[in-house]
Formats: structure tokens, C-alpha cells, sequence
């Protein structure tokens, strides 16, 4: 009484089911996707919908941004203007003396 299948086979469909299933985990995973518990957690509740699994994997496979590369870099001159008038306004608020803000004006200046 043989029907033709084998443990063996059954266990290999599961395991390939598995694999198939939590796929967009795993590319998130390897990519270090910053939202991989999230995908994890669409594509465990909603996979089995299709559409979740389909959601998981486009996300999963999404652009990652550092976060290095998105803020513009402004040149060094910009900043110590910036920091020029922060010491200025702590100085009109009373935070820090006269003497402290000529000090540190004069660093930025020559730096």
C-alpha cells in the first residue's frame, strides 16, 4: 500500500514553504533593514494573505537611506557663522559674559 510519498519529500515541501513564506524576513535581515521586526511581524500575520506577503517583500526590498546621506553637507565656513550667532544670542540672554563670548569668538575665528 504505497500512495507514492515519502516522509522525505513532505519534510522538504515544509521546509520549502518556510523558506518561501518568511522570504521578505530574510532579505530584510541580510540587508540590515532598519524596520525588520516590522517585517517580520507583516509578513508572519499578514503572509499568509498574499497581499501581506507581497507588501513584506516590496518592503523588504525598499531603499535603506543613511541617515549620513540625506543631510546635505554645508562647508565649515557656514557652520562657524552658525555657532558665531548661538554664542552671540547666549550672550544677549545672559548665559555666558562678554569676556566668554570674545574668547570663544576668537576661537571659531581662527580655527
Amino acid at each position: 500500500m504505497n500512495d507514492g510519498s515519502s516522509p522525505l519529500a513532505g519534510l522538504f515541501l515544509l521546509a520549502a514553504s518556510f523558506a518561501i513564506y518568511f522570504l521578505p524576513t530574510f532579505i530584510a535581515a541580510k540587508r540590515g533593514h532598519p524596520n525588520g521586526t516590522s517585517i517580520f511581524l507583516l509578513d508572519l500575520f499578514l503572509g499568509w494573505t498574499g497581499i501581506g506577503w507581497l507588501a513584506a517583500l516590496i518592503w523588504s526590498a525598499s531603499a535603506i537611506r543613511n541617515e549620513s546621506e540625506s543631510a546635505p553637507t554645508e562647508p565649515a565656513k557656514t557652520d562657524a557663522y552658525g555657532k558665531l550667532e548661538r554664542l552671540a544670542a547666549l550672550k544677549d540672554k545672559g548665559h555666558i559674559t562678554p569676556e566668554e563670548y570674545e574668547r570663544e569668538k576668537a576661537k571659531l575665528l581662527n580655527s
